[in-house]
């Protein structure tokens, strides 16, 4: 029968709670990786045979596919997948965890009267440092800070924050992200679940602690001001997101968004607040699938 269908890789402890949640209410779902047989017709896509109600792409890289030992075949293989993924939102059912990037992300906040932090991506940060005023500069991946470099093994590109001349002696590599580092009373995390919203107050040391050092990291459950719940129902709606978490930080009591995750965990978050906001809102949303293809067909 149709069903909700994640297309993860083989442990995601968001899809783990979903799926759990679904049994409960007596819905089935699907877990599908690079392994499922995949069809796509003028009917949708069907995975195993399944039809979904709607698909949810949670951290599903082309890499994890099996090695090959031709690296042109190898390639070949990724470049399918990467080309399938990116664009089974227009194939006939509801996707959730695809999104424009960050640059399509920041270029419509600032349309939309949003400020943002002064931002270049180059490929040549010790120049182009100098481009920003900010005494302090944050360095960060243009894509995924995570890297499957193997199947199965990640390794990570984590946020720095920099103090400008040490900015400045960075050398040449791929595109990379520099914002300017904006001094704030507050970092919350918003997730923004087809019009339902809900947030969290974060306060850690550095941008890496949430992976490096979590257990300096304090998160407590924030009801959102009405200035950032604006922000995010109007990003939400010209992104085409039905699903992310949006990162802001308030500075001087003024919203400054950074980026929205189509991805977005937030079972960590629930566990440091000690609630199951999100996974609650999560299955709500999964479980009611004809006001889901509704609202989704508006984005």
């Amino acid at each position: 029968m149709p069903c909700p269908v994640f297309l993860t890789p083989g442990r995601d402890p968001e899809t783990d709670a979903l799926r759990a949640g679904l049994r409960r209410l007596g819905i089935p779902s699907l877990r599908a990786g690079l392994g499922t047989a995949v069809q796509v017709t003028a009917d949708g896509p069907r995975f195993d045979g399944v039809t979904p109600t709607v698909v949810w792409v949670r951290r599903l890289s082309p890499r994890s596919a099996p090695a090959h030992p031709v690296a042109a075949v190898r390639r070949y293989r990724e470049d399918a997948w990467r080309a399938l993924l990116s664009q089974l939102d227009v194939l006939g059912a509801p996707v959730l965890g695809l999104g424009p990037g960050l640059p399509r992300q920041l270029a419509a906040a600032r349309r939309l009267g949003i400020r943002t932090p002064e931002t270049v991506i180059t490929t040549r940060p010790g120049a182009d440092a100098a481009l920003l005023r900010s005494p302090r500069v944050v360095a960060k991946a243009l894509d995924s800070h995570a890297v499957e470099a193997a199947p199965g093994l990640l390794a990570n590109a984590f946020a720095q924050v920099l103090p400008r001349e040490d900015a400045l002696r960075l050398p040449r590599q791929a595109p990379l992200v520099l914002q300017e580092y904006v001094p704030h009373e507050e970092e919350l995390r918003v997730y923004y679940l087809l019009g339902r919203i809900h947030g969290f107050r974060v306060v850690k040391d550095s941008p890496q602690a949430l992976w490096l050092g979590p257990e300096g990291v304090r998160v407590t459950s924030r009801r959102v001001p009405g200035e950032v719940m604006a922000a995010v129902q109007r990003l939400a709606e010209v992104l085409g997101l039905g699903y992310a978490a949006f990162d802001f930080l308030v500075s001087g009591g003024e919203p400054v968004f950074l980026e929205a995750n189509a991805t977005g965990d937030w079972r960590w978050f629930e566990r440091g607040a000690g609630t199951r906001t999100i996974t609650r809102a999560a299955l709500r949303m999964l479980a009611g699938p004809v006001p889901f293809l509704a609202a989704m067909s508006g984005l």
